[in-house]
């Protein structure tokens, strides 16, 4: 193996095991890592910092414990699907919020058509019953790999956009900005809940597996509602941050 950009400085007061589990720790985090990426054996490891077995044991097993990495019997270690992390501060994409990251964001449409505004929905934002709508259902996925659903009604009065126009896109937000719908505010609820069958399926879990819901309302510059989301997200691959000020 070619040696990790890691620095292990024996005469450290810092633990020599600290240092190996911080250092791949971090490539982790920053991306030099990805998920599912094998890993060198421990004998490699030691071989290479010319550090002892024991000590490159102790770092990942540390590294196991906290989630960064995992062994398979027989095959050797690898590193864990690590969760996607999003701030609740700003009203921002999908699309724009995994790309920040450095991941590669992507979607496969499930549905794309006319609809009406389910009817609670219409009745939080004091719309009429039966309010047409444009209903978009995507596969979310980061690298490929699927982490959410997202089910959106849009009340589009002067705007049309085309299912083409959103494959080409891949942000609806900045679809909406080229065609001159700024959004400015949302609310947005999250709760936990249990795959059903159908969405156990998409993402790639087992029914009854944890997941995220999320439902998110959103109005234009001109206090217009513009869009409702229902959102599920698989919790292990999906944390949020919220800042509370005082």
């Amino acid at each position: 193996m070619d040696e990790f950009p890691i620095e292990v400085d024996k005469n450290s007061p810092v633990p020599i095991y600290y240092q190996l589990q911080h250092g791949i720790a971090t490539l982790i985090e920053e991306g030099g890592l990805r998920a599912g990426q094998p890993l060198p054996s421990e004998n490699e490891l030691s071989r290479v910092y010319s550090i002892s077995p024991m000590t490159v044991r102790q770092a990942m097993a540390r590294l196991v414990d906290a989630g960064y990495i995992y062994r398979q019997r027989g095959k050797g270690t690898f590193v864990s699907n690590r969760p996607h992390h999003r701030r609740l501060e700003r009203l921002t994409s999908f699309t724009e919020e995994i790309a920040r990251t450095g991941m590669r964001p992507s979607a496969r449409i499930l549905h794309f058509g006319t609809a009406e505004l389910p009817q609670d929905v219409g009745l939080h934002v004091n719309l009429a019953p039966k309010t047409p709508a444009l209903r978009i259902k995507r596969l979310r996925l980061v690298d490929e790999q699927p982490v959410g659903i997202h089910d959106a009604y849009l009340v589009l009065k002067d705007i049309q956009i085309t299912r083409s126009e959103l494959e080409q896109k891949q942000s609806l937000y900045q679809l909406l900005g080229s065609k001159g719908l700024q959004l400015r505010h949302g609310d947005v609820t999250i709760a936990a809940t249990a795959a059903d069958e159908e969405a156990a399926q998409l993402l790639h879990v087992t029914p009854g597996s944890p997941l995220l819901r999320l439902h998110r309302y959103s109005w234009s510059v001109s206090s217009e509602f513009v869009e409702y989301v229902a959102a599920l997200y698989r919790a292990d691959l999906y944390e949020y941050t919220i800042r509370l000020l005082r």
